[in-house]
């Protein structure tokens, strides 16, 4: 577990648990813990000032990550990007003063920083966007079109972190193998593991969503009546999820209502029509800057409201519930910077094991934590079914929550008594998931859960 310190607020823990129904009652196997969900976002600075600035955050409590001295500066910081160990951050700098775009890269263990492009790279062909890979070797940027012949190419720069921080920085060039008959740039990127990556191809009115993979045939999908903006992947997802922003053409950042969808996008295409998130994500405020945890299951987003805040705010697919339903507040932000948020998790849970007794009747949990924290259990009637990200998912009504109280790190052994708010479950099938809690009841994470069936 990584040495971070953790400002104003603690951090996420979390809990992987698998469920098993059987005849009458039930076992419950946990098997290794999940991890914390940090994100990566922009932020209105301190002071009241106009520029953007990053923070690595808590996704579910806010609580921050401290970044290395000179990481926010009076310029605009935009796109972060995080490994997938939240040790690099990468992120754009814009100084409209200075007339300069840098790539900035940072560790944050060691405090180091250093500039990926040289000023005169910089200036020949400003980069943007920049995205990290998730084992932090390689940052992706977007740029201009390249004039090919009488048409244009989207192409991404991959510049290597083997020097790090020293530099000189090597730079290569992906293609995208995409033409388009007017120039444009690449405004946006996402970087998956093994060399895949999304990029938001913009040509006039023209947005195109690309994703390129080594070796496998070119993917995308194009709409000149609305837009996609802010890729994400689940980075390591061999069926890898795309998700979106789809919005009407806007003239300024909020003229128009931003949604989050997905594509399932395979190997042989980005298959049909985008399909919009449950009601719970997408509401009549603007939501965009999708995010997603390297195993598809949380998806993090920005909800710009009606009192010019943006908050970021985290919904767990599994669930189907909304982590931090008020959202984490980034500040009033009037302009959008560009770029999704990005995420990285941190294993915080060992292994533990919870049984239920078909002769006692209670539910015996044996867990080992690593960190203090509230223990809960979430308790959902399993009603029929509903496809949520091209899964076939449970649809879930409520029932309750049960607290076991809160505990310090090391092994602990609980008994449930199959009761929420003092009655018994009755027969049916449900789905059982751990939660940890801070001081104030706020969740911390939830474990993975499964199906316990009770006849």
């Amino acid at each position: 577990m990584f040495g971070f310190v953790i400002r104003a607020r603690a951090g996420v823990v979390g809990l992987t648990a698998c469920l098993v129904g059987v005849a009458g009652f039930s076992t419950l196997s946990v098997t290794v813990a999940e991890a914390d969900v940090f994100a990566a976002v922009e932020v209105q600075p301190p002071g009241g000032r106009t520029d953007f600035d990053v923070e690595v955050v808590n996704a579910s409590t806010g609580g921050q990550v401290p970044l290395p001295g000179g990481v926010n500066t009076p310029a605009d910081e935009l796109h972060p990007s995080i490994s997938g160990d939240g040790s690099r951050l990468v992120l754009e700098r814009r100084d409209s003063a200075a007339g300069t775009v840098r790539i900035i890269a940072a560790d944050l263990h060691t405090g180091q920083s250093s500039d990926l492009f040289t000023g005169v790279e910089a200036s020949q062909d400003p980069p943007t966007a920049p995205s990290i890979t998730p084992d932090g070797q390689t940052v992706v940027t977007g740029g201009a079109f390249a004039p090919v012949n009488t048409a244009f190419e989207a192409n991404l720069t991959t510049t290597s972190l083997a020097p790090f921080p020293a530099g000189p920085y090597p730079h290569g060039t992906v293609n995208s193998q995409f033409a388009f008959p007017d120039n444009g740039q690449v405004a946006d990127v996402a970087a998956a593991s093994g060399g895949v990556y999304a990029l938001q191809a913009v040509s006039g009115i023209a947005h195109r969503l690309i994703v390129r993979d080594p070796g496998e045939p070119l993917l995308g999908s194009q709409t000149v009546t609305s837009s996609f903006d802010d890729p994400a992947l689940a980075a390591s997802n061999p069926q890898f999820v795309l998700f979106a922003r789809r919005s009407s053409t806007p003239v300024s950042p909020f003229s128009a209502q931003g949604d989050i969808e997905f594509l399932p996008v395979t190997f042989s295409g980005i298959g049909g029509t985008p399909t919009r998130l449950p009601g719970v994500v997408n509401t009549s405020l603007d939501e965009s800057q999708p995010a997603v945890t390297a195993d598809g299951r949380f998806i993090a987003f920005v909800r710009h409201g009606a009192d010019g805040h943006d908050r970021l705010v985290l919904w767990d697919s599994e669930t189907q519930l909304l982590v931090n339903p008020s959202g984490v507040d980034l500040g009033a932000i009037s302009s959008r910077g560009g770029g999704s948020v990005s995420l990285f998790t941190q294993p915080v849970f060992s292994i533990g094991q919870v049984t239920i007794s078909q002769v006692s009747e209670v539910a015996l949990v044996n867990v080992e934590t690593r960190l203090g924290s509230g223990l809960g259990i979430l308790v959902q009637r399993i009603v029929g079914r509903r496809r949520i990200l091209g899964r076939r998912e449970y649809r879930l009504r409520m029932v309750g929550r049960v607290p076991l109280g809160r505990f310090r790190k090391g092994r602990h052994h609980l008994r449930w008594n199959l009761r929420v708010d003092g009655k018994r479950l009755r027969r049916g099938r449900y789905l059982v998931t751990l939660r940890a809690l801070s001081r104030r009841g706020v969740i911390r994470d939830l474990a993975t859960p499964n199906v316990i069936r009770i006849r």
